[in-house]
């Protein structure tokens, strides 16, 4: 059995880069080097990325959808049970870019409730149509 042996043109590019790899280093730690002490300027890292905030919906203890023969949405909430620790949350969904829509009818349904919950939040969201709905959770928290 032969044993095949690799010479240096076998893997040209592995060499080149390794190469320019290190004038590149011996470059730049001349500069750095060479650099008057009062001009190098620190660098601070970045801050951290703000952490998205959840929207992910509880349990509902009650559902409303907005459609045809559907009490309105301030029907609805009369009907339930007051809760302060329920959270009112309502999702609109929107198509074709047309979120400010969808948030406008939300904001629409949510004024016209006269007693809210103690917490409540709208959600606006791609979806396969421009239905509106609503959910009472116990999810009350931070997001």
């Amino acid at each position: 059995m032969r044993a095949k042996v690799l010479s240096r043109a076998d893997a040209g590019w592995q060499y080149a880069l390794a190469d320019l790899s290190l004038i590149l280093f011996m470059v730049c730690a001349l500069a750095l080097a060479q650099a008057p002490k009062g001009k190098l300027k620190t660098v601070l890292p970045l801050p951290p990325a703000p952490k998205p905030e959840s929207v992910a919906l509880a349990e509902p203890a009650a559902v409303w959808r907005a459609g045809p023969g559907m009490p309105s949405l301030a029907e609805w909430i009369a009907g339930q049970t007051a809760d302060p620790r329920q959270r009112l949350t309502i999702v609109a969904h929107y198509r074709d870019g047309r979120a400010a829509d969808a948030f406008a009818r939300a904001d629409a349904a949510l004024q016209s409730v006269r007693k809210l919950p103690a917490s409540a939040r709208i959600v606006v969201e791609p979806g396969p149509g421009d239905d509106l709905g609503a959910t009472l959770t116990w999810d009350v928290g931070s997001a």
